[in-house]
């Protein structure tokens, strides 16, 4: 859907209606602005999926309290913030605004943004990166008229888009990762002083630990049956994150983790779907898809779960992590950020003897290990695969 057809669905009317009878002020912001002033300018810029609008983050309580304002078609879907530090006072950085009918994942979404004033600056959270920009943009704004509509803008709007997007914000071929490219990130030596808060987890799912009840040994034996399918047809994987952590610490899986995590190339994924009946009837497989530009492909991950637990939604599962080469690193997405590693890990690899298999893990495994948990020795309990993994891509957290 084009952006022109976005401003036009009822969904970006009635969220418009909602907050100017509120009396809200809002204005559309970074990629939607880039591609209505690049519509303007007569550029051809890239289309993105969804609009975004921002408002200043004294109104966004106030926003959270008009849910049934809104009408029944229609909800809100808040996103944490999981950038783990005290930049703003609010849990979520972003809400969205879809049809009530549909999955959040797919649906087409107004995302809405609160920015908070500190002294003369604006900053704000994207996810998890923390951002700030001079008050002057926002202060007041400029308004942009296409198609017989107006819509409130950032003032110094292709200055602003400069700062955002870089210099060649007018190259229709841009890549743009918000939370990799953005030039509002700030930089770690502010981030040094900035304390650190708890993260707040709103997945639906019911986490166990591996050392409750007979979950260990279930474990073990689902990891070892992925891991038996796979030599036996010939494909290339290794042992990974957590998994491989307590296999090469304490020879064997961490007791208070919850899952286990194998690597794949991503170009076997699909083959690899296709060995689900070698899985039943004990257990299930089923791919995860994601859209980023950091991925040259849409394959995140193969999850194999049992049918007890899917029925339950327990998060009881192994993870077979799709990675993909980039010029010399290996990409992927896990725990909802984008993650690299060079790619002399992955492409040979070394062997480990465990519960009477000869098993793939990363080249260099204990560099590897000491890459993504520093000092992988000692155990910590409190590790967050989305912050403090040394592997993630992105900056300002």
């Amino acid at each position: 859907m084009n952006i022109i057809r976005q401003l036009k669905t009822n969904l970006f009317s009635t969220t418009i209606i909602l907050l100017k009878n509120n009396n809200i002020p809002f204005w559309l912001d970074t990629n939607t602005l880039l591609t209505l002033v690049g519509k303007k300018m007569e550029l051809s810029l890239l289309h993105y999926k969804n609009v975004r609008l921002s408002i200043p983050g004294e109104y966004f309580s106030q926003l959270l309290a008009l849910l049934e304002q809104l009408g029944f078609a229609y909800r809100f879907y808040l996103i944490p913030n999981k950038s783990g530090r005290q930049w703003i006072e609010n849990e979520y950085c972003r809400l969205a605004v879809l049809s009530r009918w549909k999955h959040k994942t797919k649906a087409f979404k107004i995302f809405i943004t609160p920015k908070y004033k500190v002294n003369n600056h604006y900053r704000w959270v994207d996810k998890r990166s923390c951002k700030e920009i001079d008050g002057k943009y926002y202060e007041k704004l400029d308004e942009i008229q296409i198609y017989g509509q107006s819509f409130p803008i950032p003032l110094y709007n292709e200055e602003y888009l400069k700062v955002r997007f870089g210099k060649n914000w007018k190259n229709p071929n841009l890549k743009w990762i918000a939370s990799i490219d953005d030039n509002t990130i700030v930089n770690d030596s502010l981030l040094d002083n900035i304390s650190f808060k708890k993260v707040i987890n709103n997945s639906p799912l019911e986490k166990i630990r591996l050392q409750e009840g007979n979950y260990h040994q279930r474990m073990k034996d689902m990891l070892l049956k992925t891991i038996d399918i796979l030599n036996k047809n010939g494909f290339k994987y290794w042992l990974d994150a957590g998994t491989l952590l307590g296999i090469m610490r304490d020879g064997d899986l961490i007791q208070w983790d919850y899952d286990a995590d194998l690597g794949i190339p991503a170009d076997t994924a699909d083959e690899i779907m296709k060995l689900r009946l070698d899985f039943l009837p004990n257990y299930l497989i089923k791919r995860r898809r994601v859209q980023t530009p950091w991925l040259p492909g849409d394959m995140r991950v193969i999850k194999v779960k049992t049918p007890w637990e899917k029925i339950r939604q327990i998060n009881f599962h192994v993870d077979l992590f799709c990675v993909y080469p980039v010029k010399n690193k290996y990409r992927w997405v896990d725990s909802d950020a984008l993650k690299h590693v060079d790619r002399k890990y992955y492409d040979t690899l070394s062997t480990i003897e465990w519960e009477g298999r000869t098993i793939n893990i990363p080249n260099h495994a204990e560099e590897y290990l000491s890459l993504r948990y520093g000092n992988w020795q000692i155990p910590k309990q409190n590790y967050n695969a989305g912050l403090h993994d040394g592997a993630i891509a992105e900056k300002g957290f």
